[in-house]
């Protein structure tokens, strides 16, 4: 089963890098990814997620959301992020609320990439624990306004949960 669920994830994002490659040679492509969350922006992002369990796969969706940058630098910027995810399963769903600070790493070409740590809880068959998380992810430019986004986050729960994220992120205007 997560040799089949690898593969749909391999198979679903060479596919989404193929088909973006000839969309993205006729129009012009970012040097850069957009970037958010700071005095002016919020970046957001939305997409597919995969939850492994216990041998067992949920798929869902999740969101989050960059809101302040804390502190700049010439490595980077601190921030704070949250997070929000529904996975399905047979036995169950698990939802899942956290927060917590994102460092996204300056790079000078199309990938962004940035590792966060979170806390916060997870509901699951009727029990609702504080869970944390630590993960990362890359922001590939694809348009002026959008990124391809990849993300795996890892949960310590009494059963350790791994979700994996495809999806895109956006600026959006805090005002």
């Amino acid at each position: 089963m997560r040799k089949l669920i690898l593969s749909t994830l391999l198979t679903t994002g060479a596919l989404l890098f193929a088909l973006a490659s000839p969309v993205s040679a006729q129009q012009q492509t970012p040097a850069r990814p957009v970037t958010g969350g700071d005095e002016q922006t919020m970046l957001v992002g939305v997409g597919l997620t995969f939850m492994d369990v216990s041998d067992s796969t949920g798929i869902g969706a999740a969101a989050n959301v960059l809101f302040n940058a804390l502190r700049t630098n010439e490595t980077g910027r601190l921030g704070i992020v949250g997070d929000f995810g529904i996975n399905d399963f047979d036995g169950g769903t698990i939802v899942t609320a956290m927060g917590g600070p994102r460092f996204t790493f300056n790079t000078q070409g199309r990938v962004l990439p940035y590792a966060q740590f979170l806390v916060g809880l997870s509901r699951c068959c009727g029990d609702t624990d504080f869970v944390p998380a630590i993960g990362g992810g890359i922001d590939v430019a694809f348009r002026p306004n959008l990124n391809f986004r990849g993300e795996i986050q890892f949960i310590f729960d009494d059963a350790n949960a791994t979700r994996f994220f495809l999806g895109v992120s956006l600026p959006i205007n805090k005002r």
